[in-house]
């Protein structure tokens, strides 16, 4: 934890909001904090949030492509998930008769993955199809190395299903570290939820 000031005494009922800094060692082990209060000691643990530990890695379409053929197998996972959140958006927005539901969709889930983790949006594939309410082939892609060993690590979110119900999603994260990248996998699929 880097240095902070000492709170020296708060009233009955008064708050005071501090931010700490902590650097964790690793994205499994949690930081163990002891609060010192009135002399007795409060033992608590802060869980470190799997996406802050990548850095965004700009790259072209071509290569996410080839680094992704590059991790294969062992080195790709998947999980399956229900989108939902697209339909709150839909009751809330009056003008959604108006606007493309298709971007909709794509803002919204870029915005819950780059605000999750320090990743770069490398594209976005918006399918073409003759039924309006059909989200099936929207397909995002993702980049970021991992902060300790600089190792890629890729996201790719396909949907699947129609624009007026929950979206069928399916993660894939393409990553060498695959303990890292099995991590990331199902916290990505827990915000998508």
């Amino acid at each position: 934890m880097l240095p902070t000031e000492e709170i020296a005494s708060l009233d009955p009922g008064q708050r005071l909001k501090e931010v700490i800094q902590v650097r964790f060692h690793h994205h499994l082990l949690p930081f163990k904090l002891a609060v010192l209060c009135n002399g007795k000691k409060y033992l608590t643990k802060l869980w470190p949030d799997i996406g802050y530990f990548l850095r965004p890695l700009s790259m072209s379409m071509n290569g996410f492509i080839e680094k992704e053929r590059q991790l294969p197998g062992m080195f790709e996972c998947t999980k399956r998930c229900t989108f939902k959140e697209h339909i709150d958006h839909e009751k809330d927005d009056d003008t959604s008769g108006h606007s493309d539901k298709i971007i909709l969709i794509s803002r919204t889930i870029a915005s819950k993955v780059l605000s999750n983790s320090n990743v770069c949006l490398v594209s976005v594939d918006i399918p073409v199809s003759f039924n309006i309410d059909d989200a099936s082939g929207l397909c995002l892609r993702f980049s970021g190395e991992i902060l300790s060993n600089s190792k890629p690590c890729l996201i790719t979110i396909l949907a699947e299903g129609k624009f007026s119900g929950p979206l069928d999603i399916t993660v894939k994260i393409n990553c060498e570290d695959t303990v890292f990248g099995l991590n990331l996998l199902n916290r990505v699929a827990a915000f998508l939820r």
